[in-house]
């Protein structure tokens, strides 16, 4: 998503509770955590690569991490599920769901005003503080800058759910979202999807991007919810497409010592 190259999109990670250290230079966003680099998007030419691997010696840099196709660096197998709000074909059991959501719930567009709502509804139901306010003053900047949509869904009103959805020149993403485990049953989590493509319709957007698709491999294995989700964004409709992501590590024995652990967790899950 391009808006994964703006500075607000830089701001969100160095305020959103994760850690970072701002490292960046010649208007590439590189972020530090530990002993590692992170890098929302990276050109693949010689001279920034280079300078990097320089920032990195100075620092004690053991990885980068990067959200781009670096062909120098170590490909890391990663998917996303894409689909068109105008060419929706979701499955008959998700048809099922969607059509018993829009019996009991409707559904809302809140204005920037009335996000605090939604942050009250995010810690309660996690049941504790789970991100910094900061997350949620970022989130109105971006309805106030219409880089971003927040939906709720009500059943004779009283709040279901939430869904924060970004949007930046034309593209879409499913940020982040809340359901009262009460209203589980009324398919909320169908029926804000629903309500989302008819939104980004009416904004004239045809790209939206669910989010990650997990799948078992030597780099990661995923969980029964993180399953689960994937299977719930699969059911929509769109296609599985490959995300691009890489990463370098300047350290060798740092690289021998987490490849070693990834080993270990890939035997422990296909046993």
């Amino acid at each position: 998503m391009k808006f994964w190259k703006t500075e607000e999109w830089k701001n969100y990670l160095l305020n959103d509770g994760t850690g970072y250290i701002d490292c960046s230079f010649d208007g590439i966003t590189l972020l530090q955590k530990d002993v590692e680099f992170y890098v929302p998007y990276l050109p693949d030419d010689h001279k920034t690569l280079n300078k990097i691997k320089e920032i990195a010696e100075n620092y004690g840099i053991k990885r980068i991490q990067a959200e781009s196709a670096i062909k120098s660096y170590l490909q890391i197998p990663s998917f996303t599920c894409i689909i068109n709000p105008y060419d929706v074909n979701p499955t008959k059991g998700h048809k099922a769901a969607i059509k018993k959501g829009q019996k009991f719930l409707d559904y809302e567009i809140v204005n920037a005003d009335k996000v605090n709502n939604f942050m009250d509804a995010y810690f309660e139901i996690a049941g504790k503080q789970t991100r910094p306010n900061q997350t949620f003053k970022i989130l109105r900047h971006w309805i106030e800058y219409d880089y971003g949509t927040l939906i709720k869904a009500a059943e004779q009103g009283n709040t279901a759910g939430y869904a924060f959805i970004l949007h930046y020149e034309g593209q879409a993403y499913y940020f982040m979202s809340c359901i009262y485990p009460e209203y589980q049953s009324l398919n909320v989590g169908h029926y804000i999807q629903h309500a989302t493509f008819e939104v980004l319709r009416k904004k004239g957007i045809c790209h939206y991007e669910l989010g990650e698709q997990f799948y078992n491999s030597l780099t990661y294995q995923p969980t029964v919810k993180e399953r689960n989700i994937s299977l719930f964004k699969r059911g929509f409709g769109g296609e599985i497409v490959y995300k691009p992501r890489s990463e370098y590590f300047f350290d060798p024995d740092y690289m021998k010592q987490t490849y070693e652990q990834k080993i270990i967790k890939y035997l422990e899950a296909i046993r």
